[in-house]
């Protein structure tokens, strides 16, 4: 399946896009799709561990199951205070 993944701020900078589309297979989870993300687009690798993805504007668990029209985004956690 074909997952787009939204991407913002400093993220999107590094990546120089702000989508990035990943060829999945049927059933991966949010794991699965951050992990060819890393692979896919180095650029973002060592952000990845300090993100989530948001699926359909809900934060996600790693084993929650994409499906194909899902809206994906991944969100950089911000510090500061």
């Amino acid at each position: 399946m074909q997952i787009t993944i939204q991407l913002f701020g400093m993220q999107a900078r590094l990546a120089d896009t702000r989508a990035v589309e990943l060829d999945l297979p049927d059933n991966a989870d949010c794991q699965a799709a951050l992990d060819r993300l890393a692979a896919d687009c180095p650029a973002l690798a060592e952000s990845i561990p300090a993100s989530r993805l948001a699926v359909n504007q809900h934060y996600a668990e790693p084993h929650h199951r994409l499906t194909a029209g899902d809206e994906v985004a991944l969100i950089g956690m911000i510090s500061g205070g």
